[in-house]
């Protein structure tokens, strides 16, 4: 029993005090059903330790010996298996010499519990946290009041910014040594990954710190108590199944830019080969009923100079997300951390169902108010620090639930999130062509979008703008007049990020047309940039009449603006208009009547149909998916007002895929007055 023994932590034999400096630990690393991983560093000095581990009713039942060798710092690693599922045990560490055994770790509070397999039934309360640096908070006091099952350090937890083993060895230390995490670590696993910070470089990836990451990745191996470190020899990444949740912790810095990308040869990685295969094998195999996909570094665009965020490698993370779409994986969220703003974005349908993104940063003071950017798909920000988040995967009702909790130290929740797992599951029972349609505007009995997104991106009426039902046998129409400048407008975006192909569609009718001679223009649509009207360059989606030369002609042009390749290997893309793309059109085909409109766009070109046929093809002068875009303009141009419709519209729509020739010619079939 470990209660026969005499607690004398603190020493290592008669006479000999640790200095506090020496000591980490014990610290629960991984858990499975049957397993655990702790470690444990006495002091800096060679010695050979004993982990015995005892079942409720205090009986022996497991022994683990490791020595503590100056080759990993003196840091031991257990590993214990063959235990029970969802038990709570306790444990004792002793110093073994050739004389005599002491008890250097044993307490009551020294014990752990094994995950439960069961992937219904119960429940998981996990904690993430990033940018955490060594100082005084009361978030891991908070994390043991809330009793979380395991806590996770999403990186730059600490700040090392150093090549030298020795620091980064050092700093390790100090971090894992405050008080307040030392003691909840030593019953709570603490997990996790890193960033640029505890990589050792700002903004470093693979390449740029090429010759000193295998030095930081050593530390962070000797200071993290993980089932597993990559491939072993490269990388940290790794994953923890609790039963009702799975965390994937990706590893978006190690092999950065140091191979062609496993989805484009002809672009840098972000994961690297090894890391992609081995995560899509474990998402398509992961039987729990969430999977979060969590990282240091953040899924969207930073906004800033920097290249560490997936903006950055846009092609891994689409292709990404893509997987998850096709192999029907529910269950899937996303975390980051890193920029010092706590962030929910919700991507619309972007997996078969809405994509939650959660940004979590930062756990210190520190906040960095220029990060908090605008992006389509945001919810909700806040500029604070002393922030946490916590998933609780809850299984045992009859619909399981991930709840997700913004927190702060004083059981302050800052923003409450409730998904069912009905909500983060494909729609399969609707067809193909209304799962991908992203956006309908029928104008039948107002301004209501009629597709999955819902009311999100309803349109709003401007300068009285209104629907007439004596142009359109199917329903209601909207009439826009030039002279009052009126249009719609559409206050969020309704496409994938840096989409790779889709279809516009719609029906017009023209009061009057650009006249011969003169500048004039009227827009049909034209996408705009953070949702509302501005001159910003965002109209990747461009459709509108102008004058030719030709007085009997009309110019019926497109624009886009697509992500320009980096200039230099590593860099971000840029944003790079491209256009016009001018068709021809007689006026006495657009005059007095109704016409049917569609375009695709697949990244390689831009297709013009009109009447349901295929009129011109548009190749792209620099190939590339969709710049990021916030909303849209029907009846007029980005900045609203100048250069309006004169006429009406209807059945406005937008498919998150290219529809084909035959589905185009349908649509334009339906019988118009």
């Amino acid at each position: 029993m470990w209660t026969r023994w005499v607690w004398v932590f603190g020493m290592v034999a008669a006479g000999t005090v640790l200095r506090a400096s020496d000591t980490v630990g014990p610290f629960m690393g991984t858990v499975s059903s049957s397993s655990v991983q702790l470690l444990y560093r006495p002091s800096a000095d060679t010695q050979e330790l004993c982990l015995r581990v005892f079942d409720s009713n205090q009986n022996l039942i497991k022994v683990a010996k490791e020595n503590c060798t100056a080759e990993r710092d003196f840091v031991a690693h257990f590993t214990i298996s063959g235990l029970q599922p969802d038990s709570t045990y306790q444990y004792q560490i002793e110093r073994i010499d050739s004389t005599t055994t002491v008890l250097i770790a044993a307490s009551p509070a020294h014990q752990f519990t094994t995950a439960s397999p069961k992937r219904t039934g119960n429940r998981v309360v996990v904690s993430f946290v990033s940018c955490v640096d060594v100082e005084p908070t009361k978030i891991w006091n908070e994390m043991q009041r809330l009793n979380v099952d395991a806590v996770c350090l999403m990186g730059d937890t600490p700040y090392i910014d150093s090549s030298e083993l020795e620091t980064a060895r050092s700093k390790h230390r100090q971090f894992l040594q405050m008080p307040d995490l030392a003691r909840l670590g030593q019953t709570t696993p603490v997990i996790g990954t890193w960033d640029d910070h505890d990589f050792g470089k700002n903004n470093g990836n693979g390449l740029n710190f090429l010759e000193a990451k295998n030095r930081t990745r050593q530390a962070f191996v000797e200071y993290r108590a993980h089932a597993m470190y990559g491939n072993g020899r490269e990388g940290v990444y790794h994953k923890m199944d609790l039963g009702a949740l799975e965390i994937f912790f990706l590893d978006p810095r190690y092999f950065s830019q140091t191979e062609p990308s496993p989805v484009d040869d002809c672009q840098p990685t972000c994961f690297g080969r090894e890391q992609w295969d081995w995560l899509l094998n474990g998402l398509r195999e992961s039987k729990a009923i969430f999977k979060v996909l969590a990282m240091g570094a953040i899924w969207q665009d930073k906004k800033n100079t920097e290249t560490d965020d997936m903006f950055t490698y846009w092609y891994e993370r689409d292709a990404l997300l893509d997987f998850i779409k096709e192999e029907g994986i529910s269950g899937v969220t996303l975390l980051g951390g890193d920029i010092h703003v706590a962030r929910h974005l919700k991507h619309p349908d972007r997996v078969g169902y809405d994509l939650h993104d959660f940004v979590i940063s930062p756990g210190h003071e520190r906040t960095i108010t220029g990060l908090d950017v605008y992006h389509p798909s945001l919810l909700w920000s806040l500029v604070e620090g002393r922030q946490f988040l916590t998933l609780t995967a809850e299984t045992s009702g009859e619909m399981p639930e991930l709840i997700v909790e913004f927190r702060q130290p004083g059981d302050q929740v800052n923003r409450r999130i409730v998904l069912p797992l009905a909500e983060l599951s494909p729609k399969k029972a609707l067809g193909d062509s209304e799962k991908e349609r992203r956006a309908m505007w029928d104008f039948n009995e107002g301004f209501q979008n009629q597709s999955l997104l819902g009311n999100r991106i309803d349109a709003q009426a401007h300068r009285g703008v209104s629907i007439e039902t004596t142009q359109q046998a199917r329903g209601g129409a909207v009439r826009f007049e030039r002279s009052k400048g009126q249009y719609l407008s559409v206050p969020r975006s309704f496409l994938d990020d840096n989409s790779a192909a889709h279809t516009a569609s719609l029906r017009f009718k023209c009061a009057t047309l650009p006249g011969h001679g003169t500048g004039d223009r009227s827009f049909l649509l034209e996408s705009t940039a953070q949702g509302k009207i501005s001159n910003t360059q965002a109209w990747h989606l461009s459709l509108g009449l102008r004058a030719a030369n030709d007085p009997n002609k009309v110019n019926l042009q497109l624009f886009t603006v697509t992500l320009q390749p980096a200039e230099t290997p590593g860099a971000a893309p840029k944003p790079l208009s491209q256009g016009p793309f001018d068709f021809l059109v007689d006026r006495d085909l657009l005059k007095d009547r109704w016409s049917h409109v569609a375009f695709t766009f697949d990244s390689e070109s831009l297709q013009l149909f009109l009447n349901g046929s295929l009129v011109v093809t548009h190749p792209l002068p620099v190939k590339g998916p969709a710049a990021e875009f916030g909303g849209l303009v029907i009846g007029g141009h980005r900045s609203g007002t100048g250069r309006n419709f004169d006429g009406w519209i209807d059945d406005v729509a937008i498919w998150q895929r290219l529809l084909g020739k035959s589905e185009i010619r349908a649509l334009s079939e339906f019988p118009i007055e």
